[in-house]
């Protein structure tokens, strides 16, 4: 029988944050679940909640479990992430998330679509010709920073800058230990360009960015508060979407039989793309304010403590998803939490979609086979999952 923490949780002993668990932390997802749905972690001082039924039924209870108060567990860090729609709860998260999601809407992305299609396109003939390329820092980077980029419109610097602010940001959501001075600098970076006052009149006019801060004013936000808008689109609009066209190269590259199904029969793109977020899970866990006590499956969680949302482990309960190591692109993969869940669900979905749909379909037109052509090399970060290089041969 597992010990207990005094809260009736099981004890798990993996180190969610230490730099074998951030590079691959399948294992340590695995291991948790093993121990049940709700577990404590001592050398992070955190519960963790793990089971996937457990999990959306709390991110769904955001009156207990809350965001308003930041989704760090770092209390130090939380005053510098509130006030963007993620780190805000209802009703104010429903009132800035009509806004920054006006131009994220699948109606809204047909006006982008021929441009993502036609760089997609070009981007492939670029890859097969050359035959080898490394999909982690050639592919998959590409369209979000050749496309999202210009539509974020954050101007030069701020466009120059966005990898760097949105990577700082998700380090600080989560424990990045030797990488934390660094990562705050970058943070300290993006909170004096959001200070500011000439940043607004350097943003492009018709770029989101521009767009969502002049709708807050209009909808009553003082200019200060309005500003705080655009940093939605700065972290999620280009690292989730990076990560996962890294891991889907990967994934075909090791399962030849899943890229031939898919050249066979397009229809299967949407579900594939599905699969391989919820098999990669680009954003790995954020936490929860615990606003009250409450007794949650069958675990004690205390008032003003934070409790852990581990999504990637949650996408691999076998409960919900029966082997769910197995690459499968025909899988029934509906309600995976890679793109979160709820009101939370990942801002940049729709989006993130359209791109890798538009570069698997334009891959697929010309390429036979994906192989590993040295080894894979993973990123270093405390919240997101993705691949410094997955060096690739095609045929």
């Amino acid at each position: 029988m597992a010990d207990t923490h005094t809260s009736g949780a099981p004890i798990c002993d993996v180190d969610f944050y230490d730099d074998v668990n951030i590079q691959n932390p399948v294992d340590a997802y695995h291991k948790m679940l093993s121990l049940g749905s709700v577990v404590w972690l001592p050398k992070n001082k955190l519960h963790a909640i793990c089971g996937f039924e457990e999990l959306t039924t709390s991110l769904r209870n955001h009156r207990v479990f809350q965001s308003g108060k930041g989704v760090s567990i770092n209390e130090e860090i939380n005053p510098f992430l509130v006030g963007s729609t993620l780190n805000s709860d209802p009703p104010r998260h429903d009132e800035t998330r009509a806004i920054t999601f006006s131009p994220l809407t699948p109606r809204s992305l047909k006006d982008v679509k021929d441009r993502i299609e036609n760089e997609a396109q070009k981007l492939a003939e670029t890859m097969t010709n050359a035959g080898e390329f490394d999909a982690a820092s050639d592919l998959a980077p590409y369209l979000p920073l050749t496309i999202v980029r210009d539509l974020v419109g954050l101007g030069e610097h701020g466009s120059n800058n966005m990898l760097d602010w949105g990577a700082a940001t998700f380090e600080l959501m989560g424990d990045p230990r030797e990488r934390r001075d660094a990562a705050l600098a970058n943070m300290k970076k993006l909170r004096a360009f959001l200070d500011d006052p000439e940043t607004l009149g350097a943003l492009k006019p018709d770029g989101w960015a521009n767009r969502a801060t002049l709708g807050g004013i209009a909808h009553g936000l003082a200019p200060d508060k309005a500003v705080e808008l655009m940093r939605d689109y700065i972290a999620p609009s280009l690292d989730t979407t990076i990560s996962a066209i890294g891991y889907a190269m990967l994934l075909f590259a090791k399962h030849p039989d899943q890229w031939q199904k898919l050249r066979a029969d397009r229809s299967l793109i949407a579900n594939a793309i599905e699969e391989v977020v919820r098999l990669n899970t680009p954003i790995k866990a954020f936490s929860r304010y615990v606003a009250e006590d409450i007794k949650a499956y069958g675990v004690q969680l205390k008032a003003d403590t934070r409790v852990l949302m581990v999504f990637g482990a949650a996408n691999r309960d076998a409960h919900k998803f029966p082997d769910p190591d197995r690459f499968d692109i025909e899988r029934k993969v509906r309600g995976h939490v890679g793109f979160g869940h709820g009101v939370h669900a990942c801002l940049g979905m729709h989006l993130a979609r359209l791109e890798i749909s538009c570069l698997l379909n334009a891959l697929a037109d010309r390429i036979e086979q994906f192989e590993l052509s040295g080894p894979v090399v993973s990123s270093v970060n405390s919240s997101i999952h993705s691949f410094a290089s997955v060096p690739i041969r095609v045929a």
